[in-house]
Formats: C-alpha cells, structure tokens, sequence
C-alpha cells in the first residue's frame, strides 16, 4: 500500500491531471497538490488548443472532477525554479511528478531567425490564446503575407486563425489583443510550407477539413504532386492519407471565387535562410524531393516575399535547475527520473500524440510510482502544509481551485451571450479580482 503519501505535480495540463486523475483512484488516501505557475490550471487546454476549438476544451469538465476531490489541492501563481526550487519540492513530498511539458519553441537553425516578425509556434498561440506571460508578444499583423513553416496540425491552426472573420470567431475564446490585430489585419495570403510530401504531412483530417468552410479564403495545392492515391500496411494511416489528399484536391472546388485571400498549402520545401535587415522581407527555401521516405534538397531555390514567419516544427525541454534534459527530454526511465522524481507527458517523452495520449501515458507512470512506494510514504515530510508555509515566507500569493472558479465566473460573464469567456490575459487582474471577491 501507498497510505500516506504526498504527493506534489507540477504542471496541471492534461498529463499532470491525467497523472492526478490515476492517484486518486489507484492511492486516494494520499495528499495531491497539483502547483501551476500560472493562475489558471489545465495548462495547453486552455493556452495551446485553438480558440475556435472548444469541443476540444471541454475536457477540462473531467479535470475539474478530479480537482474537486478532497485531498487534491490547486496551487497556481507559483513556479518551479522562479517562486521554489525542486530541492525544496522534494524535501517537502515523499513524490515529485514533473509534467510540465516542453516549453520552449523547436528553432529552424537557419539565418535571419532572430529578425523582428519571426515566431515560434508556442509564442504566437500563446499570443492569440492570452498566455499572460506572451499577451505582449503583439507581432506585427499591418501585413500583406504570412509563412507558417510545418505539415502539422498546428501549422494548420494558426493560419485558420489568421484567416478566420470576425463572425467566424464569434463562440471562440480568442483573446481580446489578438482578436483587434487579427481582425484588422490587411492579411491577403498565408503560405503553410512542409519539406515534406503531401502524403506524409501529419495533418488530422478534421483540421485540414476545416479549410474547406473557411469563408473568406480559398486554399490552393499543386495537383500535379498529389499522388491518384496512397497505400500502407496500416490501414488507419491509408484512410486518413487518402482523405487528406481527397481534401487538397477539393478545396478550390469547394469555395471557388473568394476574391482575394489565398491559403496555399505547399510541400517539398525547407526555409534555407530569412531575408530582410532587422525585420523579415522574405525567405529563402530549397526545393525537395522524395527518396527512401526522406526530404534531399534539389539545389533549386526560390523566394517567397512576407512580413511574418511562424515556425510550427516541435517543442523541447528549456533548462530546469536540477532535472537531466537529453534530446530535448527530461532523461528518464519510464517515467523514473531519480528516486522520489518522475516525469509524465511532453517532458517524458517529446511532444507527440494528442491530449488523449497522455491518459495512458499517465497511468502507466503513476503505477511504476506506486509500486516503488509500496510501503508508504515518509511521515516526517511536510506534504502541503510545507509549502504553505513556504508561501507564506516568500509572501507568494497562490492561487486554489475555489479561486480559479471564481475566475473562470468572472470570465464566463464577461463574454455575454456570444462568447464562452473573455479571457484575463493579465496574472495583476486576476488576483485583484479575487481580492475583490474576498
């Protein structure tokens, strides 16, 4: 048995309350407080999933349950490493479960990426989705021309955003900043660039799907590189294959005549350099061909002129004092980081499969835990009165589950009718409204 444990997660996107969700069932004696350095919990539901998505988000209604449990405890507004360190987590809990995800945008590695209009993925989604430490990220949007680099579904994500109407962003929760920019922009054509073939983009069909009820812009790819069909021994990857190529040959058929704004999904490129002096003009790419499943550049080149670059090709683990990071990971044995210290999701294992994915991935963590604490926990350690206390000492002022529902009220009404919410994309609004709260 594993009576008595406490318990510390850090991070509370999916894979940290996926990882909650499975301690409460499987050892729900134990003490479980989930920290967050944000004021908001639930982490890429509500700042990486796309603001016209909200079927998606509603899984956070799970989340909540586990949440609501009795020996669970939100503890946001403190970070690991800014606000304490993870000696000092590990000195008060018998576990640390570390499921903070891959913060840190995946780079290019070509020149010219350090020039003003060129973004990682995470920073500009962080943007438009009210990430309070990226809401003043405020790229240029007084643009005629985008490139978004990648064949995935956030590549796909962010120029249906960036072509979406008013109207047709009227039940998201796109933050108010962005929505201004977004809306007034002078944007006439977005290009989505993979090195890539088309039947190797990573694409979801319903994503991809999308485009073709997009209202005020045509999508366009050269039919002459779409293979007639794809095959496979796996049978689920032909069907989505053969869907998506279905797609691509239909979308100028589906909305032929939008006068103006162009979607162009182009394959078998890779950016060789950005152009311009401090800020982007254009960027440099190499044609590719396909051999043995891989991208080889051909040596040709082209230019394709735009004022902004959004780079949509991964995330990878930043720093973080005392923990081992290796290929862009938290170094771990299935889960098992050093005794005590584990790791679940993006951190544990890249940032791959969906939010779904973390369920499993999770559970199968929590259970080595367990197991490796078959006799119980440590009744000297301080659990959740330890940092409490420190709290206290460092006048850190936390944020509980009981105070994020009063948050999540004041953004529900502040949306009206149309709207889910309206975002406080500021962490200062949101403690003064608690403190108006009482």
């Amino acid at each position: 048995m594993s009576a008595g444990l406490k318990i510390c997660i850090v991070g509370s996107g999916p894979a940290g309350m996926y990882a909650a969700g499975a301690i409460v069932k499987k050892s729900p004696e134990s003490a479980k407080d989930i920290i967050d350095k944000l004021a908001t919990p639930y982490g890429l539901v509500r700042a990486g999933v796309a603001p016209d998505h909200q079927t998606t988000k509603a899984v956070t209604r799970a989340y909540d349950k586990v949440m609501e449990n009795e020996n669970v405890r939100f503890v946001g507004n403190i970070g690991l490493g800014s606000d304490i360190p993870l000696e000092k987590l590990r000195e008060f809990y018998d576990v640390v479960v570390i499921a903070t995800g891959t913060p840190k945008d995946r780079r290019l590695g070509i020149p010219g990426e350090d020039k003003d209009g060129v973004f990682g993925a995470q920073v500009f989604v962080y943007w438009y989705n009210g990430h309070p430490e990226f809401c003043d990220a405020v790229p240029n949007l007084d643009i005629d021309t985008a490139i978004v680099i990648g064949n995935g579904n956030v590549a796909l994500d962010v120029a249906r955003i960036l072509m979406r109407t008013e109207d047709e962003m009227m039940q998201s929760d796109l933050a108010e900043h962005a929505a201004r920019q977004i809306f007034q922009s002078p944007l006439q054509t977005v290009h989505v660039v993979g090195r890539r073939a088309p039947e190797n983009a990573q694409f979801s069909s319903k994503e991809l799907s999308e485009f073709a009820e997009l209202t005020s812009a045509t999508t366009y790819t050269d039919k002459a590189i779409l293979p007639d069909g794809f095959t496979s021994e796996d049978k689920k990857q032909e069907k989505v294959v053969n869907t998506n190529l279905d797609l691509l040959r239909s979308f100028e058929q589906i909305r032929p005549g939008i006068k103006g704004r162009s979607i162009y999904l182009d394959f078998l490129a890779s950016p060789v350099e950005i152009l311009g002096g401090d800020t982007i003009t254009g960027v440099r790419f190499e044609r590719n061909k396909i051999v043995d499943g891989k991208a080889y550049s051909t040596g040709e080149t082209y230019v394709i002129d735009c004022q902004l670059l959004v780079s949509c090709i991964g995330y990878e683990m930043g720093i973080l004092e005392g923990l081992p990071v290796e290929k862009g990971i938290i170094k771990n044995d299935e889960g098992r980081v050093a005794e005590g210290l584990y790791v679940v999701g993006w951190a544990k294992r890249g940032p791959s499969g969906t939010i779904g994915t973390n369920r499993i991935d999770s559970q199968n963590v929590v259970d080595r835990m367990l197991a490796d604490f078959a006799g119980g926990g440590n009744p000297a350690k301080l659990g959740p009165a330890g940092l409490d206390a420190w709290c206290r000492e460092k006048d850190i002022h936390s944020v509980s589950f009981d105070d994020w529902k009063k948050i999540d009220a004041a953004e529900v009404a502040r949306g009206g009718e149309a709207s889910p919410r309206k975002k406080f994309v500021r962490t200062r609004d949101m403690l003064s409204l608690l403190k108006e709260k009482g």
